[in-house]
């Protein structure tokens, strides 16, 4: 979704009107919180020519006088709600509201990735009947020996097929790729009668 961040100058008197305005359209409205804006005083200075009718100053003088700098950031389906709101409730005949395009915001991004994870997670989960590996996790393989899982799910960026990166916790440790497929598989059991644990790789 676009986003946009509004810079709103407005008289000090008039900010609570606005606050209520913006609330009304959901201007600010981020995750579980609504509301959200910030606000700084600033000095602004104009002249109004003829034809105007200024709120403040005379025409033909350079005025100057503190306001606010309000800033929030909209949603592209609320800009023009927003926008509409916000000049219902300016005192100023000709009010200064930037309009700034914003990239998608890194705690956005993050969210998103960590949904998509989260997803993927929960439907390789459903088809191994157990939890996949996670980073930082040391699993025990059947024949004795323990690993950290560097990174998992990992694709295949060709063959779309998912891996587990992990790394020996013995010897050289050395670093290792498998399919998640053979990592998530039961011992052969025929092959190593011995084996004490029920997959190739289990958790600790």
């Amino acid at each position: 979704m676009d986003w946009f961040k509004l810079e709103i100058y407005i008289p000090e008197s008039h900010f609570s009107m606005l606050q209520r305005a913006l609330q009304s359209v959901e201007a600010g409205h981020i995750g579980n919180y609504d509301s959200c804006l910030s606000y700084s005083r600033v000095k602004g200075t104009w002249r109004p020519l003829q034809g105007a009718s200024p709120y403040n100053g005379t025409e033909g003088t350079i005025s100057e006088a503190e306001e606010l700098k309000v800033e929030v950031n909209v949603s592209r389906d609320k800009l023009n709600s927003t926008l509409r709101a916000i000049r219902t409730v300016h005192p100023y005949e000709a009010p200064v509201i930037n309009v700034i395009p914003l990239c998608a915001t890194r705690e956005e991004a993050l969210m998103e990735e960590t949904k998509e994870i989260q997803e993927q997670r929960r439907l390789l989960g459903a088809k191994y009947r157990r939890a996949i590996p996670q980073s930082e996790e040391v699993w025990h393989h059947f024949k004795g020996k323990e690993y950290k899982v560097l990174a998992c799910p990992v694709m295949h960026t060709e063959s779309q097929e998912i891996y587990c990166v992990y790394q020996a916790l013995y010897g050289s440790y050395g670093i290792y790729c498998r399919p998640l497929d053979m990592f998530m598989s039961e011992v052969d059991h025929e092959k190593y009668p011995q084996a004490g644990q029920k997959y190739r790789f289990e958790k600790k």
